[in-house]
């Protein structure tokens, strides 16, 4: 005879002793010992949606969930048991086998639908604890290299599942929480090919886990968005079904680019560079160049200075700057996008185009460079005047560094120059880490892992998929 408290107790104590992932184990276990009721057991046995369950984790493995590991094989049998009250010393009485059941079945659940809905893994917390450097002879921290922020189960999104397995369709509901996006379909299409060939299985893998994370600060799907990725040096701008896609320059190993959500809000035009005090020590005494690349000296007290005035030890005290002269030979290009993020890291224009015909970009100090950053500002823009248009296509192509002799700066028509446009709408962009991804035509295309992140990351995801 079934003993429900006996059959509690048991759950709970499965929950309390098998680790799991998305912190399933300690929901089921205050779920449970709170008295809530039994979602898959009945008083007159077993309820149809753990046969819509079973179904639906049996297709699991469509999407890279390893079954084995939600513990299928498992919980079909008890299903039979407990359909033919086949009970032996070896499968267990009927508390054992209900216990057993009810457990799996809701473990199962858990980890499944919360990983299609957020992932296996929190990408802040694995690339964030990746990449060593020394403060000091005795102390080592680990470079801040992502600030997705992506959104986490808790207790709101366990509470939500029981109440759709209540009084919903299991089957649907779960069809309900994949990804609706075209790269995350392309994904599962190649997935069933990968059978054999382990290497390509795992790249595949960590790519869908990657379509899965969705950030807290930019929930929802977007028509209008700039998308950043670092292994195909790419960036998409999309806009319904419209792309705009240009080549990109990333940050090198030692100063990658971050992964991170925000929003573009600002362009500025002729951006002045204040050039960082790492790069900065590499100037000062090379007068002839700062002179040549239009640099000067920022002395917080006597202001701008030329630049035989510089003083390293200045410098590095953070009392002076060196800063560069907006126009074609500074190092932001004509223009620069800026958006909110922890890195002070941004999209802009290069004075170094030929960089983009190489095949390995990993080369900047952590900003994106963009190979068409005016098709890149009307996109944001969208629909504008052709005054607009016109004074940015000026402004970007003026020559100021050059225009040393007074007869060619009054040849700049100033009233045409623009300094700074608003995004009024700002535009989500998103600084992404795929290793497969669209090529230029549009189709997905391998690349390399180039920071080694796909590594780090089937670390962790590969205890629960296959």
């Amino acid at each position: 005879m079934l003993d429900a408290s006996l059959v509690r107790d048991n759950v709970c104590a499965f929950a309390g002793s098998g680790g799991s992932v998305n912190g399933v184990g300690k929901f089921i276990k205050d779920y449970y010992s709170s008295g809530s009721p039994f979602i898959w057991l009945t008083r007159s046995g077993l309820c149809e949606r753990a046969d819509t369950l079973l179904s639906a984790l049996r297709k699991a493995g469509h999407y890279g969930f390893d079954t084995l590991k939600l513990r299928v094989p498992q919980i079909h049998d008890d299903l039979y048991r407990m359909r033919t009250l086949d009970f032996d010393g070896e499968s267990g009485n009927v508390n054992t086998v209900a216990s057993r059941l009810e457990y799996n079945l809701t473990r199962a659940y858990f980890i499944y639908t919360s990983g299609l809905r957020f992932g296996l893994v929190n990408p802040d917390y694995i690339y964030n604890n990746f990449e060593k450097y020394e403060v000091d002879s005795v102390t080592v921290r680990f470079r801040r290299l992502s600030d997705l922020r992506v959104e986490r189960p808790g207790q709101t999104f366990y509470t939500g599942a029981v109440r759709k397995a209540f009084v919903d369709s299991v089957g649907g509901y779960i069809n309900s929480l994949h990804p609706h996006n075209d790269l995350y379909t392309l994904l599962v299409g190649r997935l069933s090919a990968t059978h054999g060939d382990s290497a390509k299985r795992a790249k595949l893998l960590c790519n869908l886990e990657r379509c899965r994370w969705r950030v807290k600060a930019l929930p929802g799907e977007h028509t209008k968005y700039v998308e950043v990725n670092v292994p195909s040096y790419s960036l998409r701008a999309v806009d319904g079904d419209g792309v705009v896609m240009m080549r990109t320059i990333c940050g090198a190993l030692d100063t990658k680019t971050p992964l991170l959500a925000s929003k573009i809000t600002r362009m500025d035009v002729n951006p002045q560079w204040i050039v960082p005090k790492s790069i900065s020590k590499g100037f000062c005494g090379n007068y002839a160049y700062m002179h040549k690349m239009g640099m000067f000296v920022f002395d917080k007290r006597k202001g701008k200075l030329a630049p035989e005035e510089v003083s390293p030890l200045k410098i590095a005290q953070g009392e002076q700057y060196i800063i560069q002269a907006g126009g074609p030979k500074n190092s932001l290009g004509r223009i620069i996008f800026r958006f909110d993020n922890g890195f002070s890291v941004f999209l802009h224009d290069t004075s170094s185009p030929w960089v983009f015909n190489r095949a390995n970009r990993a080369a900047s100090h952590g900003c994106v460079r963009v190979e068409k950053p005016y098709d890149l500002a009307l996109f944001l823009l969208g629909d504008v005047d052709e005054k607009l248009k016109d004074r940015l296509k000026y402004s970007m192509t003026v020559d100021f560094i050059n225009d040393a002799d007074s007869l060619a700066k009054r040849k700049i028509d100033r009233k045409r120059l623009i300094n700074s446009i608003p995004v009024n709408e700002p535009v989500p962009l998103f600084i992404t880490y795929y290793t497969i991804y669209y090529g230029q035509g549009g189709g997905l295309e391998d690349y390399a892992d180039v920071y080694g992140y796909d590594e780090v990351l089937w670390k962790s995801l590969k205890l629960f998929v296959k």
